[in-house]
Order: C-alpha cells, then structure tokens, then sequence
C-alpha cells in the first residue's frame, strides 16, 4: 500500500515538473513572439535628422517597424522644439522592400517650417509640410518639378525610351556612383566639422541644378557648402564653405561669395581635411596638401 501511494507520488511530482517545463517554454515562446512581433510593427529607430538653420527646430525621420515582403516601410515624421514635440505624421514609402534610409527624404527649412518630400522608388513621392505652429499638410507630387513632367507611358517602339547599353550604361553606373559619393562627402564633412558648430543642413539646387546645402540665413548672410571638385590625385572630393551676402529685399548670388575655408573628404577613409583657406589662391594646411596633392 505505502509502496503504491510513493508511486503515485513520484508520479505527481513528474507530472507537475513536465507541466513547469512546458509551462517555462511556452513563456519564453510568448517572449519571443512578442519581441519579434514589436520588431517588425512597433520598434521605432532614428534614421537622418535635420536641424532648422536657427537650431531651434528638429525634423527626424524615424523607420516604425520593419518592411515585410517588399511591403512598403512605415516611416514617422517628427517635429521637435528643442526635447518638445510639435507634431508628427506616420506615412509609408514604398522601396521595393527596402528599409528607410537618409536618401528617402529631402528637407527644405522656410520661415514657416519645413517641407518634406518623401521618395520612393515604387512611388511618386509624399509633400510633407510641417509648420512650426503644429499644422500639417500632405500631397503628393507627379513628378520631381526641377525636372519637369514625367513622359506619358507608351507601348510605342519608336517613342519608348530605351534603357542605356554599352558606354552609356557605364556612364550612368559611374555618374550614379559619383553623386553618391558627394552625397556621403557632404554629410561628412557637416557631421564632422559645421554640425558641432550649431550649423543647420537644408538641400537645395541652384539654377543650373547643382546641389548645395544652406548652412544658415539671416538678413545678412546666407553660408554655404557646396561640391567644388575632385582634388588634383583623385583621392578627395573638396567641399567649400561660402558665404554670401544677402542684398535687397532678401536676394543673395554665389557670385558674390567669400570663402570661409574648404574641406577635403579622402574617399577611402572618409577622413574629413580643413585647408584653413579663407582664399582661393591660399595653399591650405599642410595635411591638406599631403592629402589632395595640391
């Protein structure tokens, strides 16, 4: 009898630990799960931030989520006063299944906020204004207007437009590379050097369509970063720092701007080079001479 009730006994205890062990993986299961689940609908991570030229004002564009099965990536724009939320919107951008990434959106700072274009390579991209005042408003645009209409889509042999072979298509792949890589200079040379001096970083085209990044603008000055040209060993991209004056009722012109200093970005460590030039006809740093080959 006593021997039959041990049984029984050792029994219950193997059957409450099969329970406790099953019970313990199926809370670590539900752990995983949920983490996972949070992962890929509701972590939210950093991706570019943009300061307003007075640095009173960030713009962050920040990925919700991750993107599943080429579906289109959940992205938030938020507007910050200092550590104060002024407003924020929750779109997508469609990528091909791409993460958000800082080439997905450009920022123009103006008195009354900043304007937001979103791009997607599945999408015609989202206009996103955000006002200091906490208004919002979103459209979408046709195409990029600096570029003019897109061609109508047509079956057409003769009118189609034909996709770049041979030399042509090597020279878009190099083209699209080099601008790439002045892309990374400019954010280079800002993060090291113009950030940390409380400068802002608004991308803007000048008339001819080239690139530049207004640092700052007030009634007096409008300063500058633009793309100068390859150094003379090919080994850096040089970056100048300009400033312009600004004349009647608010105009300014490159044409009249003075030189605060050039930078060289060394393309193969990404290092970013101050020439200490504050003319053209300057010689700069020694290490910039070394660097550039100039």
């Amino acid at each position: 009898m006593a021997g039959e009730q041990g049984k029984k006994h050792r029994m219950g205890q193997m059957a409450k630990t099969v329970l406790a062990v099953i019970g313990g993986i199926t809370v670590v299961t539900v752990l995983l799960v949920a983490a996972l689940v949070y992962e890929l609908s509701y972590a939210v991570s950093t991706v570019d931030t943009s300061t307003s030229p007075d640095g009173r004002y960030t713009l962050e564009l920040q990925s919700v989520g991750e993107p599943l099965f080429f579906s289109s990536a959940n992205v938030r724009l938020l507007l910050k006063f200092g550590r104060y939320e002024v407003s924020r919107v929750d779109t997508s951008i469609a990528d091909d299944g791409a993460r958000a990434r800082p080439s997905n959106w450009q920022v123009s700072w103006e008195d009354t906020g900043a304007e937001v274009r979103l791009r997607g390579s599945e999408q015609s991209d989202e206009l996103v204004t955000m006002g200091f005042d906490g208004s919002v408003s979103r459209g979408r645009a046709v195409a990029d207007e600096s570029l003019g209409d897109l061609p109508n889509a047509t079956t057409d042999e003769t009118s189609a437009p034909q996709a770049p072979t041979g030399d042509d298509a090597m020279s878009s792949g190099l083209a699209q590379e080099e601008a790439e890589e002045i892309d990374t200079g400019y954010r280079a040379v800002y993060d090291a050097v113009l950030k940390p001096q409380g400068y802002g970083f608004q991308v803007t085209n000048n008339a001819k369509g080239d690139e530049q990044i207004i640092l700052s603008k007030d009634s007096e000055k409008v300063v500058l970063l633009i793309y100068d040209r390859e150094s003379a060993n090919g080994a850096c991209a040089l970056f100048a720092l300009e400033s312009c004056p600004v004349e009647d009722y608010g105009s300014w012109s490159i044409d009249n701007a003075s030189l605060l200093d050039e930078y060289a970005y060394v393309h193969e460590t990404g290092q970013v080079i101050a020439s200490g030039k504050t003319s053209w006809s300057d010689a700069g740093s020694q290490e910039y001479r070394d660097a550039t080959g100039e």
